[in-house]
C-alpha cells in the first residue's frame, strides 16, 4: 500500500497540488478486506489522476465526490475524495478561463459624438477634432474606403474605416499629453492596441496614394504661381525641424539640432498657394538645409524642372544660383538698396513660411513627434509618419482647392499656429520675422472687415 501512496503522491505532485492536500495511507491495523478496498480505490483514483495529467477530458471522469463506497466509511477516504474533487474544479475551471484576474476597462468613445453630432450641427468642433471640415473628412474616406489593409483574409471584423480615419487624424492633428496612445484610446474608447493598429493602416492606405498626391505641377498650376508670385519666381523652399518627443537611442546625438532639440530635418518645396510639390525628409536636426535639399528632386534635376528665365526662391541658408535666388547677408544687407530688396523678397519668399506654418497647424504631432527611436526601423517609422501628413495634408488641400471649400479664417488660424514653433528665420531674415509677428490677431481681422464693409456700403463715402 506504500507504494501505491508514493505513486499518488508523484501524480499529485505532477498537477502542482499543495502539501495541504491528506494522502490516505491505510493504517496496519485495518482488516484485510478494508484494505483491499482501499487498496482499489486507491489504484482507481491514480489511473484517474494519471489519465487528467496526461492531457485526457476532465469531464469523462466519474465524480466521486459524492458517490463513497457504503463499505468506506472512513473519514479520511471522505476527505480525501472530497479535496481531489476541489483539485479536478479547478483544473477545469484553469482550461475554460484565458484571464484568471480580468480588469474591466470601462470605455466611453467620443466618436459618435464626433463622427454623429458634431458632423452634422456643429462644423467647428469637427475640425477642432479631426482637423478637417466634414465634407474634406468624406473626401479622404472615399479614397482609402475600399483599401485591402481594411480588409481581414479571417473571421474577424475590422473597427469601420470612418471611425479608424478618425483616430488616426485626431492622433495626426495633436501633439503632447493629449495625444499619448493611451489618451487617444479613452478618447475613441478602444483599446491602445486598436488605436496603434487603427493608425498604421491608415497611414498604409495613404501612402499608396503618394506618386498621384505629391507631384510636379502642370502648365496651368505653374501659371497660376506665376501669377501670385513676383515675375519668374514661382518656387519657393523652406527647411523645417520636427522635434522629436524623447532622446533617440539610435545615434541620438546625430538628431541634436541647432535649437537644442532633438529632431528631423524636412525641406518643403512649394507653390506661393502653399500646395507641396516636393520634400525631402531622412536627414536628422543637425543636416544643414543646404545638404538636405541638395537631395531633393528640384536640385537634382533643376535644369529639366526650372526653365532658363526662372528662379526659386530660398532664405540665407540656401546657396545663391543661377536659379535660386535668396535675401543678401551681412554686412552687404546694410546698403539701402540691397535692404529694400530684402523687404520685397520677403512678401513672396513668407509664403514658403506660411507653408510650413499651415502644415504643421493642421497636423500638430509634427510640433512633437511621439515615436521612439531605438533602431532603423524607428527611424524608418518616424519618417512613414511625416510622410503620411505630407501626404493627407496635400490632398486636402487639392480637394479644398477643386470644391472652392477654402476657409480663408481657419487657414489663417492653421498658419499662426503653426509658426511660433517654427520660427527658424535666419538673422539676416528680419523682414521676414518682422511680418511673421505682425499677424492680425481675431479682433483686428474683425474690425478690418468692419471698416471694409462700411466704404463697400457707401455710407462713409468713398475711401480717403
Amino acid at each position: 500500500m506504500a507504494r501505491h501512496a508514493e505513486e499518488e503522491l508523484e501524480v499529485t505532485a505532477g498537477l502542482g497540488i499543495g502539501d495541504d492536500l491528506y494522502l490516505h495511507e491505510p493504517d496496519d491495523n485495518t482488516s484485510s478486506a478494508d484494505s483491499d478496498t482501499s487498496s482499489i480505490s486507491s489504484i482507481s483514483s491514480g489511473s484517474s489522476l494519471s489519465s487528467i495529467n496526461s492531457g485526457s477530458d476532465l469531464d469523462s471522469v466519474p465524480d466521486i465526490g459524492t458517490s463513497v463506497d457504503p463499505l468506506i466509511d472512513d473519514e479520511q477516504e471522505i476527505r480525501y475524495n472530497q479535496q481531489y474533487q476541489a483539485v479536478r474544479d479547478r483544473i477545469r475551471l484553469l482550461e475554460r478561463t484565458r484571464v484568471l484576474n480580468p480588469n474591466k476597462v470601462h470605455k466611453l468613445s467620443q466618436l459618435h459624438l464626433v463622427l454623429e453630432s458634431y458632423k452634422s450641427d456643429d462644423v467647428k468642433r469637427f475640425r477642432r477634432n479631426l482637423r478637417v471640415t466634414p465634407t474634406t473628412f468624406d473626401s479622404l474616406l472615399e479614397r482609402i474606403d475600399g483599401h485591402y489593409i481594411f480588409l481581414n483574409e479571417g473571421g474577424g471584423s475590422q473597427l469601420p474605416v470612418d471611425q479608424q480615419l478618425a483616430i488616426a487624424l485626431f492622433r495626426f492633428g495633436h501633439f503632447g499629453n493629449s495625444a499619448s496612445v493611451e489618451s487617444v484610446a479613452q478618447w475613441a474608447g478602444v483599446s491602445a492596441g486598436m488605436v496603434v493598429n487603427a493608425t498604421r493602416r491608415v497611414m498604409v492606405a495613404f501612402l499608396d496614394l503618394h506618386d498621384d498626391t505629391i507631384r510636379w505641377p502642370n502648365a496651368e498650376m505653374k501659371e497660376e504661381a506665376k501669377r501670385m508670385a513676383w515675375r519668374d519666381g514661382w518656387l519657393l523652399v523652406d527647411g523645417t525641424l520636427i522635434p522629436l518627443a524623447e532622446k533617440p537611442a539610435f545615434h541620438g546625438e546625430a538628431y541634436f539640432d541647432r535649437k537644442s532639440n532633438y529632431s528631423l530635418n524636412v525641406q518643403l518645396i512649394t507653390l506661393p498657394n502653399l500646395r507641396i510639390i516636393d520634400y525631402v525628409i531622412g536627414h536628422t536636426g543637425s543636416t544643414h538645409d543646404s545638404t538636405a535639399f541638395a537631395e531633393s528632386r528640384t536640385r537634382k534635376d533643376h535644369e529639366t524642372l526650372i526653365g532658363p528665365d526662372e528662379w526659386i526662391w530660398a532664405d540665407s541658408a540656401y546657396p545663391v544660383e543661377a536659379w535660386c535666388v535668396t535675401p543678401f547677408k551681412k554686412p552687404a544687407n546694410n546698403i539701402p538698396e540691397n535692404k529694400t530688396f530684402n523687404y520685397w523678397v520677403s512678401h513672396v519668399r513668407i509664403r514658403s513660411e506660411h507653408a510650413v506654418g499651415f502644415l504643421k497647424g493642421r497636423f500638430q504631432s509634427l510640433r512633437g513627434l511621439r515615436q521612439q527611436i531605438k533602431n532603423e526601423r524607428d527611424h524608418l517609422r518616424a519618417l512613414e509618419w511625416v510622410r503620411t501628413c505630407l501626404v493627407i495634408h496635400t490632398l486636402i488641400h487639392d480637394i479644398e482647392a477643386d470644391s472652392n471649400s477654402m476657409d480663408a479664417e481657419w487657414e489663417e488660424e492653421l498658419i499662426a499656429a503653426g509658426i511660433p514653433s517654427d520660427s527658424e528665420n535666419s538673422e539676416n531674415d528680419e523682414a521676414v520675422t518682422g511680418q511673421t509677428r505682425q499677424r492680425e490677431t481675431k479682433g483686428q481681422r474683425k474690425r478690418r472687415k468692419v471698416k471694409d464693409a462700411l466704404f463697400t456700403s457707401g455710407v462713409a463715402g468713398p475711401r480717403p
